[in-house]
């Protein structure tokens, strides 16, 4: 499939409403890493199902202010000519009453906390398996010399 400009559009018109509706009073800022990261990964597989290859990606947590802190994440794709596309996002600025204690005064310190963005491991491993699998016949291979 050819990537368009107007693929590129529907892209980022799919990552708008991203962070609604997705925190509840009083998490931590893993908790938060949690819930958003299994959408992260669904969009990065819609972009894939597009003919897009995912590279990388981070998740942010920003403060703000006394009051606000905000959500933000970018990955990186490439198309099927080489070309690099950038996805990202922002939510509106939510609440630190959000937040619980402890996660309030973390992100007021830090001011960002970055999150990689995590493949679950099952794709993970799909994509290692070729080489698992020539490492196991390797093994396999030294066995039987060792036993003759």
């Amino acid at each position: 499939m050819a990537i368009t400009k107007q693929t590129i559009e529907m892209a980022v018109e799919s990552v708008k409403d991203f962070f609604k509706n997705l925190l509840k009073p009083n998490m931590t800022l893993e908790d938060i890493n949690e819930v958003v990261n299994p959408r992260l990964v669904e969009l990065i597989e819609k972009h894939e199902k597009k003919g897009l290859q995912y590279s990388a990606g981070k998740f942010h947590i920003k403060y703000v202010d006394e009051k606000n802190f905000q959500l933000e994440f970018e990955m990186y794709f490439k198309d099927e000519e080489d070309q690099w596309h950038k996805v990202a996002n922002e939510s509106e600025l939510r609440e630190v009453s959000l937040l619980e204690e402890g996660a309030a005064k973390t992100i007021k310190a830090l001011k960002i906390i970055t999150f990689p963005i995590e493949l679950p491991e099952a794709k993970a491993e799909k994509e290692t398996a070729p080489a698992k699998e020539e490492v196991k016949k390797i093994s396999e291979e030294s066995k039987e010399i060792k036993l003759n």
